[in-house]
Order: structure tokens, then sequence, then C-alpha cells
């Protein structure tokens, strides 16, 4: 028998008992003291939310990013370590929208000097619902400007109290598909480091109204390239759901997952490839969308079942080594263009 998962278990809660008790617990008065002139530390859970952060932050902050390049964010595994990263930083940045796995969002709980410390990115981007929880066409706001993002916000909002009991979440945390979403983000992570850091504020509007001006470019670039696909051929098949902010803001039709779930690493059962094999034949659906951060055996079933092409190097969830945000986005969109056109 394998006891090593269940050492490093013990070995995690044995380190949160030990920062507790030397002070890093959840009292607001464990945060340090900082004086003029130190230094942000801050914290992000992953790579992608790390790039965000550090497109507003610049020079102006020392940035840690939690997680490892190309590391599956719905499967990582916190280690010991990582709760004294945790305990050690003076704003901790994480996606939310339950994208985190318990695990983790359970540390960063137990962890981090005070709870205000903990800013949760997804519910600043008005988020969409995952199509499961029945919500067919998610964001037609991008177009009409943030004044209606912020009106529809609070129909969000209540929507979103309504389906706290899911288990994986109501509302997808992708919202990186969408670069009108990353500026939402960016606006508000602009806003949290002015106020742990209000000596640089102008420094951080000016990296934010940069970044800003940029996604406003990304944006007219995916849909000139989403243009090359005749539009009776903008129809996906993936792993997992996670395009839903891909196919609302910009005309791609995600016809089924093989995995009905947020958690990348959930069971299939038989007849969820069933329901999949059915779409496929009935659609004439030619290619299959695989992520890279996701096993791949019930795809490889599904083609030999249907002969149905297995396209790669699709990633969805982080960035690869020193890949930025635009890199990530217009690679995957070139992807499906290309073997969609």
């Amino acid at each position: 028998m394998n006891n090593k998962p269940m050492f490093k278990y013990a070995v995690l809660a044995l380190s949160l008992v030990l920062v507790a008790c030397t002070g890093s617990g959840t009292d607001e008065s464990s945060c340090r003291e900082r004086e003029d002139g130190d230094t942000l530390n801050v914290l992000a859970t992953t790579p992608m939310m790390g790039e965000f952060v550090s497109q507003v932050g610049g020079d102006n902050i020392s940035l840690t990013v939690l997680m490892p390049p190309e590391a599956n964010p719905h499967t990582y595994d916190p280690s010991p370590q990582d709760a004294t990263t945790i305990a050690e930083a003076d704003l901790i940045f994480f996606t939310g929208l339950k994208y985190e796995p318990a695990p983790l969002l359970k540390l960063l709980e137990s962890s981090a000097c005070s709870p205000e410390v903990l800013a949760e990115v997804g519910e600043s981007v008005f988020p969409i619902e995952f199509k499961e929880g029945g919500h067919d066409d998610h964001d037609d706001h991008g177009e009409e400007g943030h004044d209606d993002e912020e009106e529809g916000h609070d129909d969000e909002e209540e929507g979103h109290d309504e389906h706290e009991g899911h288990g994986h979440g109501a509302y997808d945390p992708h919202f990186w598909f969408d670069p009108n979403r990353v500026s939402y983000a960016a606006e508000y992570i602009e806003g949290k480091l002015i106020q742990y850091d209000p000596t640089n504020e102008e420094s951080y509007k000016s990296l934010t109204d940069t970044f800003t001006t940029e996604l406003k470019g990304l944006v007219n670039e995916v849909i000139e390239l989403i243009g090359m696909i005749p539009s009776g051929n903008r129809k996906l098949i993936t792993t997992h759901e996670s395009l839903g902010y891909l196919e609302a803001k910009f005309g791609l039709e995600v016809l089924a997952t093989i995995i009905p779930s947020l958690d990348s690493s959930d069971e299939v059962s038989p007849s969820d490839l069933v329901e999949v094999i059915e779409v496929i034949e009935k659609e004439g659906v030619k290619v299959m969308f695989v992520e890279s951060e996701t096993p791949s055996v019930y795809a490889e079933t599904l083609s030999q079942e249907t002969g149905i092409t297995l396209v790669t190097g699709l990633y969805v969830e982080t960035l690869k080594p020193n890949q930025s945000y635009s890199e990530f986005l217009i690679s995957n969109v070139e992807l499906i263009v290309n073997n969609l056109k």
C-alpha cells in the first residue's frame, strides 16, 4: 500500500498548525507592518492570474506565482511550503468562482495573514453561467460597453446566490477567453493595488490603461481570425467546459464537452460518452479539440468509435513558461481557426 499521499497530507496539516501557532492565521494583526518605500509582496495563485497582476503592478510590486507554468489549476496539490508563501503575502489574488481546488482555497483561508488580503478576481468580471445551468446565451455586454455590464451585474449576483449549492460553481471562471472581461479584471486588480500601495497610484493607473488598450486590439484580432472560418464550420467539441466565453463573445458554438463539469479531473460515465457520440454523428463534426492540461483517454475512445480527428495543443487553463496572455489567446484561436476553416 502506498502511504505517500497520507504522509503528505499529514505534513500539510501539521504545517497549518505551525502557521497558526506562529501568528500567521486569519488574525488581521498578523499582517506585517509596511513602512514607506517597502515593496508590496503580492501573490497570485495561477500563472494566468500572475500575468494580469504583473501587467498592472509592473516593477512596483514583488510578485510570486504559486502554481508552476502548464500545471492544471483544477488538480493542483498544495504543498506545506505553500502555507508559508501565502502567510508572507501582503495581498493575494486568486481566480475564485470555485476555480482553484478546495484544498488550496482552505490553505488560502488558513494561512493568509488576514481575510482582507484575499482578492477574488472572478467576481469582478461579470461572469457567465455554465451551459449546464440552463443559460444558453451569456454575453452581449461586451459590444455595448462597461455601463451595460454594470447594469447586468446585479442580476448576475442574484443568480449567483441561487446557485451556491452547485459543487463546481454556477459561473464559468475561464474569463480570459474574453479580453473585455480581462479588462474588468485589470481594473479590479488596479483598485486593490492602489488600496494597499497608494504611493504608486499613478503608475498602476498608467499600466492598466496601457494593458486595457492592448486588450481592445486583441478583441479585434480575434474577431478577424474567427471571421476566416465559414459560418457553418464554427462548431466545437472539447474536453471540458472551458470555452464558454469564446463561444459567447465571438460566435463559436461549443456543441458538447466530454466532461460535463468544471473539474477536468472528473470521471466520465458511459452515458456522457454516448451523448457526445450522438452529437458528433448528428452534426457531422470532423475534429475534436483536446486540452493539453486534461487527460485524453476519453477523447481517444471517442475517436476510435466515431473516426473523429483529435486536435491537440489547446491550452485553456494556464500559460506556458514565459508566455504572455496575448500569445496564449492568439495561439489557441489560431489552432481552432486552422482546423475549422
